[in-house]
């Protein structure tokens, strides 16, 4: 038997070395997160290759089957837990996890990266519970999440052939939040106080406004905020041929067509379209075989502003309508046709000089076929070049998050006073 003082060093040993190990493997998760972004899009084609395009979808599947099995075969056998309502959120909170996750996904590496936030969550909420004994362990975890997944995109942002993506942020912290909320309302992990300590609430509050002010200043690094840090510190001159973090898009109008988005006003579009019709309809033609990733990454925003949103019109119009053609019903099959239809228009009327010089022209044949089947005057909005806060102003932005801030401090500083 050890003496009391041999004891007592022992146990706090022991729980340095746990919280260690915690926030360690926090880490790990974090940087293995960081580090596969250069590699992504490689890992995404080898999958696809010889796995199958399916392949991360099957896994996300397999993981949450899997998980919520052994969670399910802990709580009843290990734990005996018998109260129903439990499994009932394991199981809501298992399935919107999966079905938001599928319906968030457009490529099949987000399916793991979304696992990977999931995970992340898990890894969060055991770390911070050595530093935080009350129910702010969740929040604290959640915008610690929310943080790493800030930096996942602006990571993202300066590495070749990646941009930054603002729904990813979305998608990063909210599968971090259902990881959370499954485990608070499904397995009920003990906490050592109920009530919320003074420092629980000023650790939650500083990492509010870490992600706050973070944020606030990706949403505010325009093309010209890039170029300007770049002309300052020279070795960020590469960050000037990067996709642009925010950009001011204008929303567009139009009584035949509906709304549409773009970086060019219409008066601009006009006049690309008159004068680069010939080259931009032999580029066109040039990269007719070659892959659409490819091309929108060689002919950039920053440099072929037209060409990029024609294209990604394009790409919209020729995909719905061949999901269009092959469908089997009617509904789904005037549904993709109205989409494509819709898309062409916006092309005929303004890219269209630079859309006869090119392969993706439709003859009236097709052009009739579709229309036989739709209704014309619909209305439509694209989402090509539509930003998720195209409306968002950067002065009241920031506005807004002064505010908030403030009302954390003062929050703070009257908890404090309170409790002394």
């Amino acid at each position: 038997m050890l003496p009391d003082g041999r004891h007592e060093a022992g146990q706090v040993i022991g729980e340095k070395g746990k919280k260690f190990l915690a926030w360690f493997l926090v880490g790990l998760c974090s940087l293995a997160i960081f580090f596969v972004i250069p590699f992504a899009r490689a890992i995404q084609k080898f999958t696809s290759a010889h796995f199958g395009a399916s392949f991360f979808i099957t896994l996300l599947l397999a993981f949450v089957a899997g998980a919520f099995l052994a969670v399910l075969y802990v709580l009843f056998f290990r734990l005996k837990i018998r109260r129903i309502s439990q499994y009932i959120w394991l199981a809501l909170f298992a399935g919107l996890y999966f079905y938001i996750g599928l319906a968030g996904i457009t490529n099949p590496s987000e399916g793991a990266h979304y696992l990977e936030y999931g995970l992340l969550g898990c890894l969060l909420f055991r770390a911070w519970r050595f530093s935080i004994p009350d129910a702010a362990v969740y929040p604290a975890a959640f915008f610690s999440g929310a943080l790493v997944g800030i930096l996942d995109e602006i990571i993202q942002w300066i590495a070749p052939g990646r941009y930054w993506d603002l729904p990813d942020v979305g998608m990063n912290a909210l599968a971090v939040g259902l990881v959370l909320l499954a485990l608070g309302m499904g397995l009920r992990p003990k906490l050592a106080s109920a009530g919320l300590a003074t420092r629980s609430v000023r650790t939650v509050s500083i990492l509010f406004a870490v992600d706050l002010v973070v944020l606030g200043l990706c949403l505010s690094n325009t093309p010209a905020r890039t170029s300007a840090l770049a002309s300052g510190l020279p070795f960020l001159a590469p960050l000037e041929r990067q996709e642009p973090m925010r950009e001011s898009i204008l929303k567009h109008e139009d009584p035949e067509i509906g709304t549409f988005y773009s970086r060019l006003t219409i008066a601009w579009l006009q006049k690309t379209d008159r004068e680069q019709a010939s080259p931009y309809g032999q580029i066109l033609t040039d990269w007719k075989n070659r892959g659409y990733d490819e091309f929108l990454a060689s002919h950039t925003t920053l440099d072929f502003p037209f060409l990029y949103e024609m294209r990604v019109h394009l790409f919209r119009r020729d995909k719905r309508f061949a999901s269009g053609w092959s469908a089997a019903r009617l509904k789904a099959k005037r549904s993709e046709f109205f989409i494509a239809w819709k898309e062409n228009r916006i092309l005929e009327k303004y890219f269209g000089e630079t859309l006869r010089r090119s392969p993706y022209y439709w003859d009236e044949k097709r052009t009739a076929e579709v229309e036989s089947l739709i209704d014309k005057n619909a209305p439509y909005d694209s989402p090509v070049s539509k930003n998720v806060f195209y409306w968002l102003k950067e002065g009241p932005m920031w506005a807004a998050i002064l505010v908030i801030l403030g009302l954390l401090a003062g929050w703070n500083i009257a908890l404090a006073r309170r409790r002394r």
